[in-house]
């Protein structure tokens, strides 16, 4: 068993596959939870998880830009003893900004419910922030995990997750009626619960000089990642937060519908990227940048044939599925599937070169380029959900990825082959393009 596990952790296209099969139980478990919902509750409900479900993963992005990112970036060029210190520092670090945090989120939602005001809404922001240490918790053992290029832990964290957030559902719908509020609660004590005890065998200490060091060194890259990742986040989302502010929440449910059925290939998209960038990381340090970009090319173009693929799939199938997966109140939802797919295509082509710009330690123009396409996505949205409805929202959204792709293969490109010292260590890399 142990050399099967060695021989995933020495392959990328199996680190790949794992990382992916990863990925899919946990889309799996959101796609049956969206359901479950979709089933379950009224549809303006429906539409503040769809709300709700954005808010947390912007949680899960902040953590990404200044503790997550950085880490898959920089630990494989330290030495094993600093590898261990860095990662605890930064596991230790970041709680003593979250804490405090959710403690201020739940006393301003308590404000309302003191001068007597009831309402679903600030029951699901209480949660979230009653969730959020756990659910951070458990992003940070992923992303570790991965930076380690570890996958198999992952799956195995996830698989306790998954079961006992399931156990826990279950016996919550046989003693009362679950809530949105209520299936956030549980996905922070599913991590609370099995978080420790992966945590527990990699012997992390606290040493709060070391938390100021790595923090120091993390927000040189951290400080324009989490200004990308806010600008992505409301370039991505936009829709979500125009379409509930300008139609209302059953708008967002709509769309949100036609999105689930799409989930396979979210799925592909956050298994490739959690292995990339650790991967591409360590072909940098060997001065193999020209491979590494060569493979994104390849990813892009296989990934671009399967989304394709898939959209057809769904619109073929769709009768079979508003029957079985969806119900007869969600049926417009299916004429957005095709502008879903499109978004999909630009999103993932502009996702990789973000990945290698990453690689390549230039967090700057990420968060420039994703800056300038999120108030073209914003600008665009806000008047073409005025003329064109539910497609406006999707179309400003594929607008915005599309140019920003562009952007970003453009400097992805100069950053591998024409920048300063890579133009160098480039040269016998880039023998691939003439074969």
């Amino acid at each position: 068993m142990r050399n099967f596990v060695k021989k995933i952790n020495s392959s990328l296209i199996l680190r790949s596959g794992v990382a992916s099969l990863d990925q899919a139980l946990l889309s799996l478990l959101s796609f049956l939870i969206a359901i479950f919902l979709i089933k379950t509750v009224p549809k303006t409900d429906y539409g503040y998880y769809s709300v709700a479900l954005p808010v947390m993963l912007f949680l899960i992005a902040v953590q990404n830009a200044i503790v997550n990112t950085p880490l898959a970036v920089l630990l494989p060029s330290k030495k094993d003893a600093e590898q261990k210190q860095y990662a605890a520092s930064l596991f230790y670090g970041q709680f003593l900004l979250i804490i405090p945090l959710a403690g201020a989120g739940l006393f301003f939602i308590a404000l309302p419910w003191f001068l007597g005001v009831d309402s679903t809404q600030g029951a699901i922001a209480a949660a979230l922030c009653l969730a959020a240490t756990g659910i951070l918790y458990r992003e940070f053992l992923r992303s570790y995990f991965f930076a380690e290029e570890t996958p198999v832990q992952v799956l195995k964290l996830d698989v306790g997750y998954v079961f006992i957030f399931s156990c826990l559902v279950a016996l919550s719908y046989f003693t009362f009626n679950i809530s949105v509020a209520g299936l956030f609660l549980l996905m922070g004590i599913s991590a609370i619960i099995v978080a420790p005890i992966f945590k527990r065998r990699l012997g992390w200490a606290f040493d709060k000089k070391s938390i100021r060091k790595s923090y120091h060194e993390n927000w040189k890259y951290g400080r324009w990642s989490l200004f990308g990742v806010i600008v992505t986040h409301i370039q991505t989302y936009s829709y979500v937060y125009l379409l509930g502010m300008l139609l209302g929440s059953v708008a967002v449910a709509d769309v949100s519908a036609a999105r689930i059925l799409m989930m396979p290939l979210v799925l592909v998209e956050s298994g490739w990227g959690k292995v990339v960038r650790p991967y591409g990381s360590k072909l940098r340090e060997q001065n193999l940048s020209g491979i590494f970009y060569k493979r994104q090319v390849l990813a892009s173009l296989v990934l671009t044939f399967g989304i394709c693929l898939y959209t057809l799939l769904v619109l073929f199938a769709s009768g079979i599925l508003e029957k079985y997966i969806l119900s007869e109140k969600y049926a417009n939802s299916f004429q957005f599937i095709q502008y879903w797919g499109a978004v999909f295509v630009v999103g993932f082509i502009g996702k990789n070169a973000s990945f290698g710009l990453q690689v390549m330690k230039d967090f700057k123009n990420v968060s420039i380029i994703n800056f300038i396409t999120m108030l073209i996505t914003v600008g665009y949205g806000f008047f073409l959900i005025q003329s064109h409805g539910i497609q406006g929202a999707l179309i400003a959204v594929i607008i915005g990825k599309g140019i920003s792709a562009i952007f970003l293969w453009i400097y992805f490109t100069k950053s591998v082959f024409f920048t300063g010292e890579n133009r160098i260590k480039s040269t016998v890399n880039i023998k691939w393009i003439n074969n």
